[in-house]
């Protein structure tokens, strides 16, 4: 949000992105384990599950190369060497199932577009409320909030001021809670 003539808060909210879902999409469709972590999520809720591709023994170059696929999209972690895209389980497996992978994004899009309240108020009351309880304007700051469908409670940091959000804690009744803990400590 921006008062004019004055500096204030931002927040964006980023569902439904492609290269995260498609990314998620090929972690689910290939059974890649991965183990959560820090930039990492819990597993990937895809619905219909599709079917596996890879060879199973291709398990560990797979998990390597989505992690490393991963962190580099959402900004955690440059990649520490040069990897040879063309020779990889994942990137052959990718140029063969971008299309399906795309096909499920989109009519999970088409699916939440149409369910999701087109203009969610919860995140300005969070901040005023905040505001109320400082007896002030908040800071200026910056938020962006990328929504993962991800079988997970925890958000987690993934830069100065970009979380990863599982869609679930954002869309259910106890969101408030956690942005409150986020911007707190900012504004």
């Amino acid at each position: 949000m921006r008062r004019a003539g004055s500096a204030s808060w931002r927040m964006r909210v980023e569902r439904w992105s492609a290269p995260y879902d498609v990314a998620l999409w090929f972690r689910a469709a290939e059974r890649i384990q991965v183990e959560a972590g820090p930039a990492i999520p819990g597993p990937p809720i895809v619905e219909p599950l599709p079917h596996r591709s890879t060879d199973p023994a291709d398990a560990g170059e797979l998990a390597e190369a989505w992690s490393a696929w991963w962190r580099s999209l959402v900004g955690a972690e440059p990649p520490t060497e040069p990897v040879d895209a063309a020779r990889t389980a994942l990137s052959r497996v990718v140029a063969e199932r971008w299309a399906e992978a795309h096909r499920w994004h989109a009519a999970r899009k088409r699916a939440g577009v149409a369910s999701v309240p087109r203009r969610d108020v919860r995140n300005g009351q969070v901040v005023t409320e905040i505001e109320d309880r400082l007896g002030r304007r908040a800071r200026p700051f910056s938020l962006d909030l990328v929504l993962l469908p991800v079988d997970d409670e925890r958000i987690r940091p993934v830069g100065a001021d970009r979380y990863l959000v599982p869609e679930r804690v954002y869309d259910g009744p106890r969101w408030p809670g956690p942005l409150r803990a986020l911007v707190t400590p900012i504004a």
